[in-house]
């Protein structure tokens, strides 16, 4: 398989694994606060990459990488994502919450990504990003129109988690392209971004305990986050980051249809037009990444 092409796969495989994440909470039927969710993942993901790296290469991998100011201002919109997102969600609702972040996010990273790493984002780029834009606006269209309060600051936390995942994103990028190893890269920013975000957990109080979350905490933390970057970090090596951030896009879509199938919630036809836009999207970034490495 060529190099763009493992790229492009294990890309959208981490996407639709992040697209797991809502059903499986629901599922379990946890009781515990979102963000308290999203620091125990983080943390259980984090330790599972650092393992990996440490078996590969020792602990001296992640020390080199530790000294290096760009890993921690990583570290640090890592956290920022996952407290944001949630803020956001949770002052204006997750429909406005997730389209500010998602649709953003693509936007800021082929910003950052030109500015940054000298990636100028193709024209097929541009127009992938722009149908799926619209086709994520498509996919929350229902939800947003019962969202009656637009609370500023929510939608204020809700683009900076757009920011900080492209943040995350292009630095990475620019670091797995600088010949660092992918998962050594995730690994030492993730175990960061837990650090920071250890104060939600101590708020978890004992319904972090039972059963039920211990198993899905190893669920959202080894297969969502783990395997899920240790696969993104495979599309940060080969592809741009704003087209990593724009296959991400199929994260929304594979919720949905879990949600409709698993869930049994209902899918609109809007909300169909969306999934159909996004798919095709995808699918035109896809065969013109497929394309850039056989030319």
């Amino acid at each position: 398989m060529r190099p763009n092409r493992l790229a492009v796969a294990a890309t959208l495989v981490a996407a639709a694994l992040f697209g797991t994440s809502a059903t499986s909470r629901a599922l379990a039927g946890v009781e515990l606060s979102a963000i308290a969710v999203a620091a125990g993942r983080l943390f259980i993901g984090a330790l599972g990459l650092v393992l990996i790296v440490v078996f590969r290469s020792g602990w001296s991998a992640l020390f080199r990488l530790w000294r290096r100011p760009w890993v921690w201002l990583m570290g640090l919109a890592v956290a920022g994502y996952q407290g944001l997102f949630f803020v956001g969600t949770g002052l204006t609702g997750v429909a406005v919450g997730t389209v500010a972040s998602l649709a953003l996010g693509p936007l800021f990273a082929g910003a950052l990504g030109w500015t940054l790493n000298r990636e100028r984002p193709s024209k097929s780029w541009w127009l992938a990003t722009a149908l799926a834009v619209i086709g994520v606006l498509s996919l929350s269209f229902d939800a947003l129109q019962l969202n009656s309060v637009l609370d500023p600051l929510g939608v204020l936390a809700a683009i900076g988690a757009g920011a900080a995942y492209a943040v995350y994103t292009v630095l990475g990028s620019r670091g797995i392209k600088n010949n660092e190893d992918s998962t050594t890269v995730l690994a030492s920013a993730f175990l960061l971004g837990a650090v920071f975000l250890t104060p939600a957990l101590a708020g978890a109080g004992s319904s972090l305990f039972t059963p039920t979350a211990f198993w899905l905490m190893l669920w959202l933390g080894l297969v969502t986050t783990t395997l899920a970057y240790v696969l993104f970090g495979l599309g940060l090596r080969t592809l741009s980051a704003s087209s990593v951030a724009t296959l991400n896009l199929a994260e929304p879509v594979v919720a949905t249809l879990l949600g409709v199938f698993i869930l049994q919630e209902s899918l609109s036809l809007t909300s169909s037009f969306g999934i159909l836009l996004i798919a095709v999207a995808l699918s035109l970034l896809a065969i013109s990444s497929m394309k850039a490495s056989s030319s």
